[in-house]
């Protein structure tokens, strides 16, 4: 893909049920186009997102929000006459608020971000939910790599909606975000293997750290201390990493530590028990591909 994907271009709908559509550059479609829709967006997120009838409340405002199809340029989108152009390389991760409302909007965006795939972090038209724009290395694999990162994704408790991301003309509403984020020359992730569904179920494989002997007190008193010492704004990243990584020690008594400095750290205080979720998933994760040691 070109060295800054703002350039590419995508097709942007006046709504859902528009089929042709014009083109337009990404760059254009997040920092400007939206302006149109501005005074709906701000409707939908002056919204009761606890109320009964939200949904309803919500409906007749999105069906007046621009869409747009992140992964591919169209001639026509409409079921039957589908006329795909060019793919863009990128691929759209959506996050709904009723699967991530645990963690912290902000934080979460930036975990995500974190990795070096990661072209774009936005909020949804909602505001309570975001999306994320990743780079792929190939293009005409949309479906494997979508499967893929919601595997990934899923061993970290983070949630993706499984509906978007794997079909090119899956749409996206408009949206803006004042705390966009933004990565011009992102890495395009490479899958070598894709996941296959085993008849018979293997043992784990190591995840290739070796850990010298005598090495686990040190990797679980580092972790330990990075828990304790986190601040906000790092907190889900942190506890996501060195859970997994204490996990891989394959001990199942350091989870009861890895809660514990959740508990000593105040920057934890009021949401201890999200977080201590998160390190559970992680460090399950961990004991999956244990680290192996050296002689």
């Amino acid at each position: 893909m070109e060295s800054n994907w703002l350039k590419k271009q995508v097709s942007i709908y006046s709504t859902h049920s528009d089929n042709i559509g014009r083109s337009a550059s990404y760059r254009d479609i997040l920092m400007s186009d939206f302006a149109r829709d501005l005074p709906l967006i701000v409707g939908l997120r002056k919204l009761d997102r606890t109320a009964t009838d939200y949904k309803i409340q919500a409906k007749p405002l999105k069906e007046g929000l621009q869409c747009f199809t992140p992964a591919a340029l169209f001639g026509c989108k409409a079921a039957g006459k589908v006329v795909e152009i060019e793919r863009t390389g990128l691929m759209q991760l959506d996050f709904d608020y009723g699967d991530i409302n645990q963690y912290n909007l902000e934080e979460l965006k930036r975990a995500v971000f974190s990795l070096p795939f990661i072209a774009f972090c936005g909020l949804s038209c909602s505001g309570h939910g975001f999306y994320a724009l990743a780079a792929i290395a190939e293009p005409h694999r949309l479906a494997d790599y979508a499967e893929h990162c919601f595997e990934i994704l899923k061993a970290y408790d983070i949630k993706p909606d499984e509906s978007k991301g794997k079909k090119p003309e899956n749409l996206r509403y408009i949206s803006y975000d004042a705390n966009m984020l933004i990565r011009e020359n992102p890495e395009p992730l490479a899958v070598t293997h894709f996941k296959k569904k085993q008849a018979i179920k293997k043992a784990s494989p190591s995840n290739g750290k070796p850990v010298p002997n005598n090495g686990s007190n040190d990797l679980l008193n580092a972790g330990l201390r990075n828990i304790m010492n986190v601040r906000s704004g790092e907190r889900f990243k942190t506890v996501q990493k060195e859970s997994f990584t204490i996990g891989g020690l394959n001990n199942n008594a350091y989870l009861k530590e890895i809660k514990k400095a959740i508990d000593t750290n105040n920057a934890f205080a009021g949401e201890e028990e999200k977080y201590k979720k998160c390190a559970e998933v992680c460090f399950n994760a961990g004991l999956k591909k244990p680290l192996h040691r050296q002689d």
